[in-house]
């Protein structure tokens, strides 16, 4: 397992690439610098009783989450298996509170990956760890955020299977949006970037 936790000069370097990683609803910057939208398994936002109806069923979640997880390799694939930066909140979670709902070998994986984990930005390109880890998203275990840098872009952290993506550059989101729709999953509400 390949991890490198980022130095505090290297996390000043994201933030200046990526402006306010939080992703703050009152920062307004974040709509003049990215072209937004959601990575979502629907074409548009659900109603209340679609809402209820389609995201309280498990068996549902389990299949849908096969065309994300292969959604997320084909990105990685199409970057050239280039480093992604995860900003992670297990660094300071309890990870006890997971153990009954996972698998033995699961768990053990995930303490694996807890023990090579130093700070709260990980550098990996290692396809194993990325999938474990957005599965963990995909599950609501935790809320990382994937950041692209060889395409300037991040995938932030799950909300019922919608996940906000950012990039910098329309085409990107563009060609994200082909490679989504290949996996049967949408990129719904983009947003192109203010021009000054």
């Amino acid at each position: 397992m390949k991890l490198q936790t980022l130095s505090v000069q290297e996390i000043a370097e994201l933030r200046q690439i990526y402006g306010n990683i939080d992703f703050d609803d009152d920062d307004n910057r974040v709509n003049e610098v990215f072209t937004t939208g959601v990575l979502d398994r629907f074409d548009r936002i659900l109603n209340e009783e679609e809402a209820f109806k389609l995201l309280t069923n498990r068996y549902q979640d389990s299949k849908d989450e096969v065309r994300y997880v292969e959604c997320f390799k084909k990105i990685f694939e199409w970057t050239g298996k280039s480093d992604v930066i995860v900003r992670n909140d297990l660094y300071n979670d309890n990870i006890r509170t997971y153990k009954k709902e996972m698998t033995q070998e699961q768990y053990r994986y995930l303490l694996l990956i807890k023990q090579s984990i130093k700070g709260e930005f990980i550098q990996t390109n290692d396809i194993k760890v990325l999938v474990f880890l957005f599965k963990l998203a995909l599950q609501t275990y935790t809320t990382p955020d994937f950041f692209f840098p060889s395409i300037n872009s991040v995938i932030l952290g799950n909300y019922d299977m919608s996940l906000p993506v950012f990039c910098k550059s329309e085409d990107t989101i563009r060609k994200l949006e082909t490679i989504v729709n290949q996996s049967g999953l949408y990129i719904r509400n983009i947003e192109t970037k203010i021009q000054f």
